[in-house]
């Protein structure tokens, strides 16, 4: 079966089944002569199952641990059960507090609406997520977007111990203690247009997108084989040939002359907030002492 007829079959677009390819989660075999990929009854399977399992908020690692069988089914769908469970006790309680302000008013009782979103606060900070949520929120100017943009993929965990709580208010406190940074009118409207898609639902596949690179990094053995860095070599020229390199290009110049200063302070509190990061930063850091 070709691709359009794939996308049509699966309702699927060419960009997602290509990142799934990508990501090892289908392997279509190739015509030896004209190249094309060609799926198969199983590949289309697989591609419904993985579109369905995305819809119910599965992450790309953890269908990658249900399809390759990897690790337990159950135990991964129930994991994931507990986190919707725990988001529907959550809505119920926003739901009340909204038919409450529609019963009596928004400013009837501010220290009983104060007390209801703290109880709110205090329940999600334990759901994955949290911290990619509340940046927003926390800090709805320019530095929270940069810095949403830089090290969002990492933002994933739940604040879980005593420890990531410390470390995410300081984290905060940082970011809302620096000054915010003069942007060019074309740097802004840039951040704006990447961020437009960051803080909708693409903030996930973006995410995604981005631990696929850095998952490379992580691999078990701490190498990335030859193959590995062949694929990537590749999809690098081609993402050079893009228009979005140059739009990248122009903020990431823009972070390093800007922020550069505060990234050792923050990436501190990363490797608190984040065990991905903390493996990812220490390899990077090996890699850039073994150069010198």
């Amino acid at each position: 079966m070709k691709l359009n007829e794939v996308m049509k079959e699966t309702g699927l677009t060419k960009k997602a089944i290509y990142y799934y390819e990508d990501v090892s989660l289908i392997t279509p075999k190739k015509d030896e002569e004209s190249n094309y990929r060609i799926y198969t009854i199983d590949d289309i399977n697989r591609l419904i199952t993985i579109h369905a399992l995305r819809k119910l908020d599965f992450t790309i690692k953890d269908i990658q641990l249900i399809l390759l069988e990897e690790r337990d089914i159950s135990q991964v769908i129930n994991k994931q059960l507990h986190i919707l469970n725990d988001k529907i006790k959550l809505l119920n309680k926003s739901k009340g507090i909204l038919e409450n302000l529609i019963e009596q008013g928004i400013d009837s009782n501010i220290d009983n609406l104060r007390l209801s979103i703290q109880t709110i606060e205090d329940e999600s900070k334990y759901i994955g997520g949290y911290m990619q949520k509340e940046l927003e929120r926390i800090l709805p100017g320019n530095m929270g977007k940069m810095f949403a943009i830089h090290y969002g993929q990492f933002l994933d965990e739940p604040l879980d111990t005593k420890e990531k709580e410390k470390a995410w208010r300081d984290l905060i406190n940082l970011l809302d203690s620096k000054e915010e940074v003069q942007y060019a009118e074309n740097i802004k409207e840039l951040i704006d247009e990447m961020y437009g898609k960051y803080s909708e639902k693409e903030l996930i596949e973006l995410s995604e997108k981005s631990k696929v690179v850095t998952n490379k990094v992580l691999k078990r053995d701490g190498e990335v084989s030859e193959e590995v860095k062949s694929k990537l070599r590749s999809k690098i020229v081609e993402y050079e040939k893009t228009p979005q390199y140059l739009k990248d290009l122009k903020i990431q110049r823009f972070m390093i002359d800007n922020l550069a200063p505060i990234f050792n302070e923050v990436e501190i509190y990363l490797c608190i907030l984040s065990t991905r990061f903390e493996k990812f930063n220490k390899i990077l850091r090996n890699s850039d002492s073994n150069k010198k």
